[in-house]
């Protein structure tokens, strides 16, 4: 890992970034940092001055990336959609310009940030007709299936946490007094990630893409995206449109998408992981 960290830096001629590491290697930034207990740290393994990382940005290079951002939302980012889409910190931004976000987006021609609050969502029953019409099956698989809690399929349906509740009184549908932050695993998910480290595929898994999608698993060095499609819930027509959406995306992003049926997966894991590393073989034929 530090030879590769050593050839990259060789290649660029100066300290490479994360971002930059990663465009150039096969091995990822997030990898080394694990390894090493920080992106600094494994600089320093290397025999890098971390501190010479640093570089300075002139003013206009910040004012475009803040453009090219809210060119890329159609309105002013906030401070956390900056961070999330640009290599620079909107806190860095801030400080040259007079430590101020507006100031800054200002500089760029931009509007003011203003924060979009949700609608105020009436739940229950209106003048005698039900909010939440789901069925419950549908209801027990986003709870028990996709490991949902009451209030974030509340908000994935539109209404209120006291009308998912009491939908699920109706139905009968246990509610359990813990929930994880981070969604459950599916059973293929789980079948395919110890495929996947049993052939020993480096992979990261709900990883978060551009602040918009989360995948099923990501190989950061290849830009590759593995999907696994529960049956029940992506043959629904609105997961069809919106799967077809967010490959769209992803793929206009340079990732390459891999989709998984239930059936395939259930049917026999390891061709499908064999698929995934053919591609791993041709793309690191092709870049030697």
């Amino acid at each position: 890992m530090l030879a590769e960290l050593k050839r990259v830096a060789k290649a660029l001629g100066k300290i490479p970034t994360r971002q930059e590491f990663d465009k150039q290697s096969e091995i990822s930034s997030e990898t080394l940092a694990k390894r090493f207990k920080g992106w600094k740290n494994a600089l320093s393994s290397a025999g890098f001055d971390p501190l010479k990382l640093r570089i300075k940005y002139q003013d206009s290079e910040m004012i475009e990336e803040l453009k090219r951002v809210a060119n890329q939302l159609g309105r002013t980012p906030s401070c956390t959609e900056f961070g999330q889409l640009s290599s620079f910190s909107s806190s860095t931004v801030s400080r040259r310009f007079e430590g101020s976000w507006k100031k800054a987006c200002q500089e760029a021609g931009l509007k003011p940030f203003r924060s979009i609050k949700p609608p105020n969502i009436r739940g229950g029953w209106n003048k005698g007709q039900r909010k939440l019409m789901i069925q419950r099956d549908e209801l027990l698989y986003l709870y028990n299936g996709e490991g949902k809690s009451a209030s974030a399929i509340a908000r994935q349906l539109g209404v209120s946490l006291n009308t998912v509740l009491r939908t699920m009184k109706e139905y009968n549908i246990e509610v359990k007094k813990l929930h994880y932050s981070m969604p459950r695993e599916t059973s293929i998910e789980e079948a395919m990630y110890a495929e996947l480290e049993r052939r020993g595929v480096t992979f990261v898994k709900q990883q978060v893409i551009d602040g918009l999608w989360v995948v099923d698993a990501l190989i950061p060095g290849v830009r590759l995206v593995i999907e696994c499609d529960g049956e029940y819930w992506h043959s629904r027509p609105e997961m069809v449109k919106r799967d077809r959406k967010k490959d769209a995306y992803l793929r206009s992003r340079g990732y390459k998408v891999f989709r998984f049926p239930e059936a395939a997966i259930l049917a026999d894991v390891t061709q499908c992981v064999n698929k995934i590393v053919e591609e791993l073989v041709n793309h690191y034929n092709k870049n030697k």
